[in-house]
């Protein structure tokens, strides 16, 4: 009875639910995800950082003022020659003329720092549509197998009840009578498991969908192509992920990353220039002056024990190691690609031997329920043919959203 009425209610909700086509579910995702919009507002951050790396080239507008007491230092920085105490003011503005590759090597850097977020934004859309497409059709993978769960509850609620008869005229034993009753309770087990499996799947889809979760919604089936390998080509989709798949992609900004540390150790042993000029206005005893002035300041660390060196050596291994890294990630794109590849082979072909197990497992209930209502066979045998039935009806009615989860894994694998 609780069974039924479950059945019943599951049967009223998708009758008022909301229903979300896959394209739709992953539009949603992308759109509305927090994942997808956390990348995005990290990329928003690299292209601000890169603006403000462009713009360490540029000239500087400053200020420096305060109150001197001093026999004549120059103030840090400036030409300016202060009385021997009163009030400073210098505004001015500086130009760096020379500072090693230091600030290319920034711009680079953040350049790096933005593709780097443009990928990662790209990864995670990527892994939001395969992560929809995944408990989508786990969903719908549930109702497939609580259609053949329900046929075959149909199929041994008859086998019961024709049992039940044979019982009343002495023509079964209990124990038949038994292990029927029991298959029949394991297989509402089974259809109350996927019940749970369907509600916990629009549980999460609709989470992952930010949508409220008081909101019924529901999913629909959709045609799968059991002939995906006909659209492969598998040498020019292995060299697109070796040249412009996010692995590769990832792999390559390392070692351009590398380089640009390498660039930045190199400028450290490298005299930095900077050009200014600007006005000084010197306040003493209610009296001020003012004049300009101009200058270079040149800053170099000339020795430092070979510190510079070290760091400049470091960064040079770092560049080897970030190569040789690459050739790793490379390796393991072609292992990925192939074992996605061979995969989709196995489970077109494993397609195939479902559909023949599935005939051959109808064919052979059809016949053995003959035998056993003509009192051919026991309700045993008759059990038997009925539990190869379902398993096999379910695996074939699961095998195309396998394959499809398959083809969008080979695919993720070339973006």
């Amino acid at each position: 009875m609780k069974l039924k009425i479950l059945m019943m209610f599951t049967v009223t909700l998708s009758l008022f639910a909301k229903v979300i086509t896959i394209d739709k579910a992953i539009d949603l995702a992308i759109k509305q995800g927090e994942e997808v919009n956390i990348s995005t507002k990290n990329l928003n951050i690299s292209e601000k950082e890169l603006n403000s790396a462009f713009k360490t080239a540029l000239p500087n507008l400053f200020y420096v003022g305060g109150y001197l007491k001093t026999d004549g230092a120059f103030l840090e920085n400036t030409p300016i020659q202060t009385a021997k105490s009163g009030y400073v003011n210098f505004i001015g503005i500086s130009q760096p003329i020379f500072q090693g590759g230091a600030i290319t090597a920034k711009i680079k850097k953040a350049k790096v720092d933005e593709r780097r977020a443009a990928l990662a934004l790209l990864q995670n859309i990527r892994d939001t549509r395969l992560e929809v497409i995944s408990i989508y059709t786990g969903i719908l993978s549930a109702k497939n197998s609580l259609e053949a769960y329900s046929i075959s509850k149909e199929q041994l609620d008859e086998a019961l009840k024709y049992e039940k008869e044979k019982e009343k005229i002495g023509k079964t034993t209990k124990a038949d009578l038994l292990k029927a009753e029991y298959q029949l309770l394991d297989m509402e087990t089974s259809i109350l498991e996927v019940h749970n499996q369907i509600e916990i799947g629009l549980l999460t889809l609709k989470q992952k969908l930010n949508i409220s979760t008081s909101e019924s919604i529901d999913v629909e089936n959709f045609y799968i192509d059991g002939n995906i390998l006909k659209n492969i080509d598998y040498d020019s989709d292995l060299n697109q992920a070796l040249t412009s798949g996010i692995a590769a992609n990832f792999a390559k900004l390392n070692i351009s990353e590398a380089d640009i540390e390498k660039m930045l150790a190199k400028s450290e042993m490298l005299p930095h220039v900077k050009g200014f000029v600007g006005k000084e206005y010197v306040t003493e005893d209610h009296r001020t002056e003012n004049s300009w002035g101009g200058g270079v300041i040149v800053n170099w660390n000339i020795f430092q024990f070979g510190k510079d060196y070290d760091n400049y050596e470091a960064a040079h291994i770092g560049v080897e190691k970030s190569k040789s890294q690459e050739r790793l990630v490379q390796n393991d794109i072609r292992i990925n690609v192939r074992s996605a590849y061979l995969d989709m082979v196995k489970l077109t072909k494993l397609e195939r031997v479902y559909f023949k197990a599935l005939e051959e497992a109808e064919e052979n209930y059809n016949r053995d329920k003959i035998k056993f209502q003509k009192g051919m066979i026991s309700i045993l045998d008759f059990l038997i043919s009925q539990e190869v039935l379902t398993t096999t009806r379910v695996k074939y009615d699961n095998i195309r959203l396998t394959l499809y989860n398959s083809l969008e894994r080979y695919r993720s694998l070339l973006i």
